[in-house]
């Protein structure tokens, strides 16, 4: 809850301090190609929803910075494969509200980068382990925070197409005590192998909708 009010703070304080800046608002449609990281499995065979709206306020010409609010699908899936003798079956679905704090920098008039934190409230889930449900028996984290990262193009006036890397920072499920007892010599490996983390790759389509403010009009 802390990272959330930090984020609506300091967005609140850039967008007063921005007297002149344009505002643009963001209808996002688009998909999630899903994985989970720690869950034994590979490959982002788990599609997703996602959509919402960001409110994005220019800071200077080749930059802005972008508050979303998404409704994002995420989790894992694993089908059997008879012929190579895997009969195992995993399907992990997540529903979240994603807040992501973006960066936006605009490397020429078409393509544009982005990157940011973002905090996440898990909604709902389901989870089924060999085509039985297993959804309560093991506890997700209700919240998770993240980084993202992203590459966008303008194809038209209004329209722009983006390619999104998200990844957990903080885990959405602990492996638990014992798990997490075991050493690994690898820094970056003790500090994400201690439970779940989503990896998600997004493709976004979003339309303009240009603001000016009351300064910019008179």
């Amino acid at each position: 809850m802390r990272l959330l009010l930090f984020i609506l703070v300091l967005f609140s304080f850039i967008l007063r301090s921005q007297n002149n800046s344009l505002f643009t608002l963001k209808p996002s449609l688009g998909l999630n190609g899903c994985q989970v990281h720690g869950d034994g499995y590979s490959g982002y065979n788990k599609p997703g929803i996602f959509g919402g709206l960001a409110v994005n306020a220019k800071l200077k010409n080749k930059a802005s910075l972008e508050l979303g609010f998404y409704f994002s699908q995420k989790g894992a899936r694993h089908n059997p494969n008879p012929e190579k003798g895997d009969f195992s079956f995993y399907l992990l679905n997540l529903n979240y509200i994603d807040l992501p704090l973006s960066f936006k920098f605009n490397v020429n008039p078409k393509y544009f980068i982005t990157l940011g934190p973002s905090i996440a409230y898990l909604v709902s889930y389901k989870e089924y382990i060999d085509f039985v449900d297993y959804t309560g028996q093991y506890r997700f984290n209700r919240f998770e925070t993240g980084v993202n990262i992203g590459l966008g193009r303008k194809i038209k006036e209004k329209f722009s197409v983006e390619v999104r890397c998200s990844n957990s920072i903080t885990s959405v499920r602990d492996y638990g005590v014992l798990a997490n007892q075991v050493f690994y010599p690898n820094p970056v490996a003790r500090f994400f192998n201690k439970g779940f983390y989503n990896n998600i790759l997004t493709l976004m389509f979003s339309y303009n909708i240009d603001f000016k403010n009351k300064s910019e009009e008179q």
